[in-house]
């Protein structure tokens, strides 16, 4: 007699599949961490065959991304108006730390290096580009600095209203890692003096 569950097994497809494999990816990365994390142990789980996984994400950073993307925290970023040019900067940027606050650095070590070898260079320079959300929050905390008379907005160039977008995904990027510390050292040690230096 057939086993129902393997018959199940075998039929089971699209979203069912997907979501099965991305709920054993997520509950794995929690278990395990990102350096121990295998593509093999994640179809197990998952029941599933290996090559499966395969012909949807090409490595195993592209199936953790999309596990965190699916179950890991959402951001909720909002525009700080705290009366202050500097607060304002430290608790927008610090909204952007919640998956690594939520996992710990070491969980997620090696998966940013994996996740840059597959995207594109262009996807990667338009991060820091004046077009995208990040840049568009930094412009309306600049703005705001302007009402309060902290700065002046139209002396500033594209080049430095991206530079924040540049030292956040450097930081990222270098050392797999956001919290407050490096905030507020890229703040205070770059982004204010450069900011503020425009009115002189």
């Amino acid at each position: 007699m057939p086993n129902s569950n393997l018959e199940h097994q075998t039929r089971r497809r699209g979203e069912e599949l997907e979501a099965a494999v991305l709920s054993a990816a997520w509950d794995l990365v929690n278990e395990v961490g990102y350096k121990d994390f295998t593509m093999s142990e994640v179809a197990k789980r998952a029941n599933a065959a290996k090559p499966v996984l395969y012909r949807r994400w090409s490595d195993k950073s592209g199936l953790v991304a999309s596990a965190i993307i699916k179950y890991g925290p959402k951001m909720d970023v909002s525009i700080p108006n705290t009366g202050s040019l500097r607060s304002d900067l430290i608790k927008l940027f610090s909204q952007l730390t919640v998956v690594f606050d939520t996992f710990g650095t070491e969980k997620l070590r090696g998966l940013l290096a994996d996740r840059l070898k597959t995207i594109p260079v262009d996807k990667i320079l338009s991060a820091t580009s004046n077009e995208n959300k990040l840049t568009e929050m930094i412009i309306q905390v600049l703005k705001q600095a302007d009402e309060r008379g902290e700065l002046n907005f139209d002396q500033m160039s594209k080049r430095i209203i991206n530079l924040p977008g540049i030292l956040l995904i450097n930081e990222v990027v270098g050392n797999e890692s956001l919290d407050k510390k490096s905030i507020t050292e890229i703040t205070d040690q770059i982004l204010l003096p450069v900011f503020l230096g425009q009115n002189k």
